[in-house]
Parts: structure tokens; C-alpha cells; sequence
């Protein structure tokens, strides 16, 4: 139960003012430009104010206020409040000034792209309206052109409105989520610049007339506020909050709280313990010594007094020793019964407990998730088809049907409804295509938008891979490579109003379009690709809202994707000023040196003002509009001079911002090359703005959807998420992290092994693994592999790899069903992006949240301990994996989506929601996913050993070190060395039920085994292991030849010796006896078993 905050609750009781601050010094608290070229003059805004306060009680006393304080240039507004017993001359700072609801707001548009008609004010206003939740789309409002709107490109506007109640800042926050306005102005301390800007000295004002109140046409001059938005805001606060940590570096889990004065654990005390009982063993337990129980005792209840305040008492009682004395034998007694083992090559690789706090999501069978998501799918379809704007994101196990239950939907909607536009977005244009056949026979007009110039040169296929529709592409492909905007420079001069030659009958134009040959159609889909989700709309789609929009496949890569960046010798060459050169060098300076911290640069005073003050229009390509031009003239290049804008108008804003300490939206990248030099340059992580408007229906289908990302771009959705049960056997490796360095570390060894004139099956971790996966094939199994990509491409053109192996790697699968009828995967690793590289995308998508990012040491990331999701069926006690991890959840999430994420993406290629058979599953990394794991095993028990590839070469296997030297002597073992090479750490034949754990289950069941006594100098019993004869079949039919009792026999004969052999039993691996006489006749016997 949510109740109004404190600030609220003040605000409500309380009429409302508006503070105002006026310059005790007379600075001019308004930007001015001068000359003919409109050069902005230097704007300071002084360091002490008087303070007063102005009542307002409506829309219309704010805009009367608003109104006469644009002739008052020495005045501005904060939405702060100074406590009574502060003196009026105050500073502008956080000490100063405390936070209060209001029941105002100003919402500050800045550079909003747009390509209409720059003198409609009241078209500008609307079109900034939209982009704004739909409780402000139906409001009246005051609207305040910005100073620099119409000097700089977009929409530049300050848009106030009155709510129905007072909201705080974080509430402002959580409800302007995802629209392209600027956070700042939810800040105490932050200037709402009111007064007119200045123009002198030839400098011509583009718009004398800069405000308004802006007339909705609903006759309401009140917001109202979401009755759920305290809700929103404090699941915002929550997952922008820094994770806290102990004195190990590992991330608390979410019950544990610490003071934040003394840091101690205050509550979650037993998960606490928990966690470092387990870290005292990995302290103190060694390959050779096991601590005695007061040696864990009291190293564990040092540790827990050190990190927890043992002097608050719970309910439970006061903590004392014997707490660690009980908790330590626990451990001690999981180390004796070797559940787990505590050391290990390293932190990340060693199994621990699993605290069984996170409860795993809850299975569905196929038929009843898809009558659950039946009912939210109707339940959306009918409140769209009852005029409401229902915006829902549905996570769904990868290949339960959402996509195809959403068409049915879809299709039944539109069959009585006529003038609708929807837009649906996927993530390339191949499912693009399957889209629009499976969207045959609908009551709609489909188009599958394609972009003016055939994408990217396909080199293989020696074409582009879409068709070309711009009848002047190649001029348009160069405008498109230099970083030039098309529609305003190929299609349609703002200025001239001239025209392409083609403008009437431009394919790519008609799109977007309607025409006469429209009439007849009564609905229009169109079907994007998810690129399109973050291009401007052009004028034709900007005719008429989507009426529903939906978005299939998680879209965060195009999201983040291109981001800008610029050698840094360029930043400090062309960003300086005229009695300031160095500043170019000074922001370098701050970036590289002191990771941003922008003390650095506000100690050199150094502010908005000289970042807003450089001119760069010099570099400025400034392209002509041509009409007519096919041919690549070679234009300039506009991306230095665009990359150049955007970044000192982000480091103005974000200098300005008194709440930010350090930059959130560059970032200086020195990562290796692949060359392995090292770049030097500053990215720029720029959020771009959805396309989608907070007004929009929405249906948002993905399988791994992360409410944390999808929040910063489609806000206020309804989560739903449906979890189905999966048809496999899901085996996963703990003892490797699966790196890309490891697997691509033994890509140099197998190219050598192949040099050889005998290629040895065993002689790196990269060859087993192929010999494996042939071994499926052989089987009639249908392997995939997927890796990274360097260590996919080396596969794929590796000689001795069976052509009955598919190989695709990480970042290529989402969406596709090509590998839908394959019968096992093996994923050979993680998807682990550069730390780097998620740190800037995170920068990139909340970095204008509001809500400052927390940054941890990238060369020392903090560790999490992340429980498996094991099955029902699973044998193993609840465990436990370290990983690295941010401690801010947003940085997390991010993570999450490229690396676990990417994993359950590969993992579903296979389609096991509605598969025939059980199917299999290798995960040869130990990062935990959602998925649930049935066996937890180590690397080399995945891989063959020595033993088990001769077995899988030769089809049968001694299992006793006598056994070897009589029936393998060309091995060369015998004696001592052949009793040692059975022992458990070197070989897994001394216990069969670990041999083959890698290959089908049905060649394991068809196996058998022999028991025998052999007479050498006395009779001593043995075992011997034979595969299957002429094995072939499918994943769920084995065609096999058995091993009679009378050929075991001779054979056993031929190495053990004439009438060695007595008391012979043969037997199935599943322990089944096989009662063969001596005279039996080899039968092939078909297996048909679903696994």
C-alpha cells in the first residue's frame, strides 16, 4: 500500500507558490545572442539570489505570472524551497535549498528533430505535446520557446502545466520515463530560465513571439496525475539504487541492509552469514588440508562481526558464536560429503551453496500457457477495440507461439474495422518477409517498409539484400555514408521548397503515402524493421498516429547501435575559445585523467556557457539540395561536424545539471583494437528517443523482456510473463567460465593439430569437442554448436567437423527457426561483451533518466552470487555460481540482456516448447540462466579422456588396469602406470556410469556391459565395455547391432587367452540382462524411446 510521500502531503496542505530567485548582483539570467551570425554571449548566472515567493492556484494565474516574468531578465524559477529560517541572500546550492512537491511543472523539449514547417508554432508545440504521456496530450498548457530554438536545429520548447495534486521530482521522473525531455528540471536547485532571450547588435530574434497557452481543444486546464505513479516512482528509485557490498566486494542480496552511516548489516543478518561462512571455507579450505570446525568457527564469527551490527536484536535473538559454530558445521559437512568442494582454479569456478532464497519461476505446460496468453491478448484486443490506448509487454518462452497467436488476434480485430494503422517492428527484414505471410488473407493493406538504397553490399551474393527503392540511390547512399540527412537534402528543400525530380513516384515515398489507389483499403500494416524504432518520422507518417504498435524480439542493439565518437586530437583541435584554447584539452583532460568527474572542470570555472559559446559551423559541409543528381558526387562529410554539436551541447547540459558529479554521456574509449593498438577516442552515448508516443497502444512481445530497459523507452506497460515448461535435458559445465579468450586460445593448438600427419582427437579441449559432435552426428542426431564468432567461423571451415553440424554464433539466432528441427546444442561459452561496451550502452539508454548511473572499477568488478535454476528432477543440492556484475541493477540489466540473455535465445533455437522428443542441452559455461538445469557437471567430464576416445574410436573399452594391458597393450599402459591411469582424477572407466555423459542417450542405452572373471595367476573379476554395433537411427529410434554373450566372448578370448575367461554376464547399461546362447544369430534390434 503506496501513501503520498511527506513532500506531498506538505505540498497538498499548503497553497502553492512558485519560488523565485533574482540575481543579488543583477546578472542577467538569460541567454543573448549578438551580430548577424547570432554569436551566444557569455551567461553566468551569478553565485548569491534573493528569494521570494508567488502564489499560483491554476493554469492561468501560472501563465500570468509566466507571462510578466519574460520582461524580467535578472528573475528565474527552481522548484525548490528555502527554509524559513535560511536568510533571502542565500547561494544556489543543495545545502541551501530543500525538495518540495509541486503541483506545477515545466517540461523543458530540447532538440526534438523535426522536419515541418519551422514558423508553426502551434504545429511545433503540438508535435512536443505528443512525445509527452497522454495525460498532457488532452491539457491546456503555457508554452515558452527556448533561447536557442530557431539558432538551433529542432524543437526547442518549455512547456508548463498544473497538476491535480503536487509531484515530487523522483515522480516526475518516473512519469516522464522514456519522453525526450530533459530530467534536469526535476532538480531542487535547477534555473527555469523564464525571461525572453536578448538579441543585439544585428542579432534578429527568429521568433518575437515565444509563448502562449496552447489550447488542447478539451477544455481542460488540469493533469491529472496517474493514481499509480507514487507506485512507478518507487520501483524507479529502487532500481537506480546502488547495490550495497562487504568488505569481500560481493554485492549484498536484496534482503540484507546495511546502515548507511557504519555500513553494517542491520537486517538479512542470517544471509549474511550465509555468505560468509561460505567465503571463510574458500578461504581456509585447500586441495590438501581441511580446517578443523573452531578454525571455520572463528574465522567465520570474526568476519560476521566485522561486517554486522550484532548489537541490534531481532526477533530471533541476539547473534552469537554459536550461531558460526552452527553454521560452520554445516559447511565442514558438505566439504566431508562432497557436495561441494570449495577450491577450485579460481573464485568464478568454484560451486558453492545456493541460498534458495529466489524463487525460480513458475512452469506452465505448452497448452496452458498458450490459453493464458489467449485471455491477455484478448483482453488487449478488446479494450483497443473499446477506444482505450492498452500498452502491455508480454515475456513468453522463445517458441510458445507469440508471434503467431498475435497475428490470429490481430486478424480477428481488424476484420470489422476500417481507416486503422498499424505498425508492427521486428528485428530484420528476413522476418520481416514471415511476417507479412503469415499476415495473408487479412482485412489490411501490408507493406514491408524497406529502406531507400538496399542496406548494406552483400559481398557473398555480390548484391544488396533488399530491393532498391530510391531512383537516385547511389547519390543518396553517399548523402547516407557522410552522415547527411536524406528527406532534407535528396527529397524535399525546407527552405526552397524544391523537390526530387522522382518526389511524385518515389517508391520508397509511396510507403508511407496514401494515394488515390488507397481508397479501397481499409486498414494498413507496416512492417519495420526495429532500426526504424528510432528514426524521425517523416511528414507522411507524421499524418496520422498508429493506431496500435507492435513491437516484436527485444529491440536494446538498435537501441544502441552507432554510436557517435571522434579521435580525441579532433576534440581538442576544434573545441577552444577565443581566450580559452585550451578547453578542448581541458575536457580531454577531465575524461581520460580524471574519469569525468566534473569538479575538474567546475574548479577551473569552466561551465555551460563556454561549451555553449564554441562554434563549430565552420566544419559545417553545408550540402546544397540537389533535385537531380544520381551519380556520388563525393560530399563532404557532415559526421565530424554532427559528432562535434552533439557533444558540447551534452557537456554543457550535463555541467550545468548541479546534481550530476561526473559526465553520464561521454566517455573516453582506449580499448585494443583488433590490431591490437588502442582507440582514443570520446563516445558519445547519446539516448535516442523512441519513435513510439506515450499515447500509443503498444504490444510488446519478447521473451527475455527486462522491465528496467524496456521502462527508459516504453513507459507505463503491463508486464506479463508466462514461463513454459521445456522439452530437454539441460547438462551445465561449473568449473569453466566458457570465455571467448578460452575457446579462441585453442584455435592456434588445432590448426597445428591439423598441420600433423596424424591428427590427434585429443589433442586440445577444441578437438574433443569436434569429435563429440561427430559423434552425435554418427548417432543420427542433428547437433548445433554456437560460440563466439571468430571460434564459429574456424568451425565451419575446419576439415574433420561433419557436415551434419550446424554452427551459428552469439548475436545472429534471435527470431530464427532454421535450426527448429535440431536435436542437441552445445553452447560453448557466454556472450561476453567488452565491460567497456556495456557501461557505454548503459550510458547510452539512461544516461538523461535523471537518475545519475553509479560506475564501478571496471579492472575490479564487483561479484554476485547468482543461484542455478535447477529442476525438479535434478539430483544436486541447491548451488551457486560467482560472477562479475555492476552494482548499479541498471548496468546489470544491460549485461544481462547481451550476455544470459543471448544464452536462453541460442538455447531456444531448438524449439523444445513444442518438441516430439526430449531434447538435449550442453552448456559448457557456468554462468547461471534461466533455464532449468538437470545436471551440473565438470568440464572433463564432458570431455572424453584418453580412455573414453579410444572407446568411442575402437567401440569397446577394458575397465580394469589388467584389462588394458591384456586387451590394449598397443596403448603402452601396464603395471603402475595403468593402475594410475584408472584412477577417478585421471580417467572416468572406473566408473562407466560418468563414461559417455556427452554422447545420445539412446547410443548410452544400447550400450553394454561385461563382467567376467579371468585366470592370469589367480581368478580376479573384470569389466568390459562394448558400444553398440552399426549404429544408426534418429533422435528417438535406435538401429543397432547387439553384442552376443559368443561374440563377447571370443573376443575376450583373443587378448585375455584360451580358456581365461569364466562366469560371463552381459548386460545393458541400464543394468537390463541379456540371456544370449553361445549359437544365437546377431538380430538388429529397433529402439524407439522418448527421452
Amino acid at each position: 500500500m503506496f501513501r503520498f510521500s511527506d513532500q506531498v502531503w506538505k505540498g497538498m496542505q499548503m497553497g502553492e507558490v512558485m519560488t523565485l530567485l533574482t540575481s543579488a548582483t543583477g546578472h542577467a539570467l538569460v541567454k543573448s545572442f549578438s551580430g548577424t551570425d547570432e554569436t551566444q554571449q557569455p551567461f553566468s548566472t551569478g553565485k548569491l539570489f534573493n528569494v521570494s515567493e508567488e502564489p499560483v492556484s491554476d493554469l492561468q494565474s501560472l501563465s500570468v505570472l509566466l507571462q510578466r516574468l519574460e520582461d524580467y531578465p535578472t528573475h528565474t524559477i527552481i522548484r525548490g524551497s528555502l527554509p524559513e529560517n535560511k536568510s533571502s541572500q542565500v547561494p544556489r546550492n543543495k545545502e541551501t535549498f530543500t525538495a518540495l512537491s509541486r503541483q506545477w511543472c515545466m517540461i523543458d523539449i530540447d532538440s526534438l528533430s523535426w522536419d515541418g514547417d519551422m514558423s508553426d508554432q502551434q504545429a511545433m508545440v503540438s508535435y512536443a505535446i505528443q512525445q509527452l504521456p497522454a495525460e498532457f496530450q488532452a491539457t491546456d498548457c503555457w508554452y515558452h520557446l527556448s533561447s536557442s530554438m530557431g539558432i538551433k536545429a529542432g524543437i526547442r520548447v518549455h512547456l508548463w502545466f498544473w497538476l491535480d495534486r503536487p509531484c515530487s521530482d523522483d515522480e516526475m521522473k518516473a512519469w516522464l520515463s522514456g519522453c525526450p525531455v530533459d530530467m534536469r528540471m526535476f532538480n531542487p536547485i535547477q534555473i527555469h530560465l523564464t525571461a525572453n532571450p536578448l538579441f543585439n547588435d544585428g542579432a534578429v530574434d527568429p521568433y518575437p513571439n515565444r509563448s502562449g497557452l496552447f489550447k488542447a481543444g478539451t477544455g481542460v486546464s488540469t493533469v491529472t496525475v496517474p493514481s499509480d505513479l507514487a507506485f512507478r516512482s518507487a520501483v524507479a528509485s529502487r532500481s537506480s539504487k546502488q547495490r550495497t557490498s562487504g568488505k569481500s566486494g560481493l554485492l549484498d542480496p536484496a534482503d540484507i541492509i546495511r546502515d548507511p552511516d557504519t555500513g553494517l548489516a542491520v537486517d538479512g543478518r542470517e544471509q549474511l552469514m550465509f555468505l560468509l561462512s561460505t567465503q571463510v571455507m574458500q578461504q581456509l579450505v585447500t586441495l590438501e588440508h581441511a580446517p578443523s570446525e573452531e578454525q571455520v568457527t572463528a574465522a567465520l564469527w570474526n568476519r560476521f562481526c566485522e561486517e554486522a551490527d550484532i548489537s541490534v536484536v531481532s526477533d530471533r535473538g541476539a547473534w552469537t558464536i554459536a550461531d558460526a559454530a552452527s553454521k560452520a558445521r554445516g559447511r565442514l559437512q558438505e566439504l566431508d560429503s562432497g557436495t561441494y568442494g570449495f577450491v577450485s582454479r579460481s573464485d568464478r569456478t568454484i560451486l558453492v551453496a545456493g541460498a534458495g532464497k529466489v524463487e525460480p519461476p513458475k512452469l506452465v505446460g505448452a497448452v496452458e500457457a498458450q490459453s493464458k496468453l489467449d485471455a491477455i491478448l484478448s483482453g488487449f484486443f478488446e479494450n483497443l477495440a473499446e477506444g482505450a490506448n492498452p500498452r502491455a509487454a508480454i515475456r513468453l518462452t522463445m517458441g510458445a507461439g507469440k508471434t503467431k497467436q498475435t497475428i490470429s488476434h490481430l486478424k480477428s480485430y481488424l476484420e470489422d474495422k476500417f481507416q486503422q494503422t498499424i505498425e508492427v517492428y521486428v528485428p530484420r527484414h528476413d522476418l520481416a518477409d514471415e511476417w507479412e505471410q503469415s499476415l495473408e488473407g487479412i482485412n489490411a493493406k501490408v507493406i514491408h517498409v524497406y529502406p531507400r538504397t538496399g542496406g548494406e553490399w552483400d559481398e557473398e551474393q555480390n548484391s544488396y539484400p533488399n530491393p532498391i527503392m530510391c531512383q537516385r540511390a547511389d547519390y543518396v547512399r553517399d548523402l547516407e555514408e557522410k552522415g547527411h540527412s536524406i528527406y532534407g537534402n535528396a527529397c524535399l528543400s525546407r527552405t526552397s521548397g524544391e523537390q526530387c525530380s522522382f518526389f511524385g513516384n518515389c517508391s520508397y515515398l509511396d510507403q508511407f503515402r496514401q494515394s488515390g489507389n488507397d481508397l479501397g483499403v481499409e486498414n494498413t500494416i507496416r512492417i519495420y524493421t526495429h532500426a526504424s524504432l528510432f528514426l524521425s518520422r517523416n511528414e507522411f507518417e507524421r499524418q496520422s498516429e498508429p493506431d496500435l504498435v507492435i513491437i516484436d524480439e527485444a529491440f536494446m542493439s538498435s537501441a544502441v547501435s552507432n554510436m557517435p565518437s571522434m579521435p580525441v586530437g579532433d576534440v581538442t583541435q576544434h573545441i577552444r575559445l577565443e581566450g580559452l584554447p585550451s578547453l578542448g584539452f581541458d575536457l580531454v583532460e577531465c575524461l581520460t585523467k580524471h574519469q569525468g568527474d566534473l569538479s575538474y572542470l567546475r574548479d577551473k570555472d569552466i561551465g555551460a556557457f563556454e561549451f555553449n559559446a564554441v562554434s563549430v559551423e565552420g566544419l559545417n559541409p553545408a550540402t546544397p539540395f540537389s533535385a537531380d543528381t544520381t551519380q556520388s558526387r563525393n560530399v563532404r562529410s557532415a559526421k565530424q561536424y554532427k559528432a562535434l554539436t552533439k557533444l558540447l551541447e551534452i557537456a554543457a547540459r550535463e555541467i550545468e545539471d548541479q546534481g550530476r558529479y561526473s559526465f553520464g554521456q561521454l566517455v573516453h574509449d582506449n580499448r585494443k583494437t583488433p590490431n591490437n593498438n588502442r582507440k582514443n577516442d570520446i563516445v558519445i552515448c547519446e539516448h535516442k528517443p523512441i519513435r513510439v508516443t506515450r499515447s500509443a497502444p503498444v504490444l510488446y512481445l519478447d521473451a527475455t523482456a527486462d522491465p528496467i530497459i524496456t521502462e527508459a523507452y516504453l513507459p507505463a506497460l503491463q508486464y506479463h510473463r508466462i514461463d513454459v515448461h521445456q522439452l530437454a535435458v539441460v547438462s551445465q559445465v561449473h568449473d569453466r567460465t566458457g570465455s571467448k579468450n578460452f575457446w579462441n586460445s585453442k584455435i592456434g593448438p588445432e590448426q597445428e593439430n591439423l598441420s600433423e600427419p596424424t591428427y590427434d582427437a585429443r589433442h586440445n579441449d577444441l578437438a574433443s569437442l569436434i569429435s563429440i559432435l561427430n559423434e552425435w552426428v554418427s548417432a543420427g542426431d542433428s547437433p548445433l554448436v554456437v560460440g563466439n564468432k571468430d571460434l564459429c567461423e574456424f568451425l565451419r571451415d575446419h576439415p574433420r567437423l561433419d557436415a551434419g553440424v550446424a554452427v551459428a554464433h552469439f548475436m545472429s539466432l534471435r527470431g530464427s527457426n532454421a535450426y527448429e528441427d535440431r536435436s542437441v546444442v552445445f553452447i560453448t561459452g557466454r556472450n561476453q561483451p567488452p565491460i567497456d561496451g556495456i557501461e557505454q550502452q548503459a550510458r547510452a539508454i539512461f544516461g538523461n533518466s535523471g537518475n545519475p548511473l553509479s560506475y564501478d572499477d571496471k579492472e575490479n568488478l564487483p561479484l554476485d552470487q547468482v543461484d542455478y535454476w535447477l529442476s525438479a528432477r535434478s539430483p544436486h543440492a541447491p548451488a551457486a555460481m560467482t560472477v562479475p556484475s555492476f552494482s548499479d541493477p541498471r548496468i546489470e540489466a544491460v549485461q544481462k540482456q547481451i550476455r544470459e540473455a543471448e544464452t536462453v535465445q541460442a538455447i531456444a533455437r531448438l524449439r523444445l516448447v513444442w518438441a516430439d522428443y526430449q531434447k538435449r542441452v550442453f552448456l559448457l559455461s557456468n554462468l547461471p540462466v534461466e533455464m532449468p538445469v538437470d545436471h551440473l557437471i565438470e568440464f572433463n567430464d564432458l570431455m572424453p579422456d584418453r580412455l573414453e576416445m579410444e572407446l568411442i574410436k575402437t567401440g569397446d573399452l577394458p575397465l580394469t588396469p589388467l584389462g588394458l594391458e591384456k586387451m590394449r597393450s598397443d596403448l603402452g599402459y601396464a603395471g603402475a602406470k595403468a593402475r594410475m591411469l584408472f584412477q577417478p582424477d585421471r580417467s572416468k572407466a572406473s566408473d562407466p556410469k560418468r563414461l559417455l555423459t556427452q554422447l545420445p542417450t539412446l547410443v548410452r542405452t544400447a550400450t553394454q556391459i561385461a563382467t567376467f572373471k579371468a585366470k592370469v595367476k589367480r581368478k580376479t573379476t573384470h569389466r568390459h565395455l562394448y558400444l553398440p554395433k552399426d549404429y544408426s537411427g534418429s533422435p528417438t529410434t535406435s538401429i543397432y547391432t547387439p553384442w552376443s554373450e559368443a561374440e563377447v566372448l571370443a573376443h575376450l578370448t583373443a587378448g585375455w587367452g584360451e580358456g581365461a575367461i569364466s562366469e560371463l554376464k552381459l548386460e545393458y547399461h541400464t543394468g537390463q540382462s541379456l540371456k544370449f546362447r553361445v549359437s544365437d544369430t546377431v538380430n538388429v534390434t529397433k529402439c524407439y524411446k522418448t527421452i
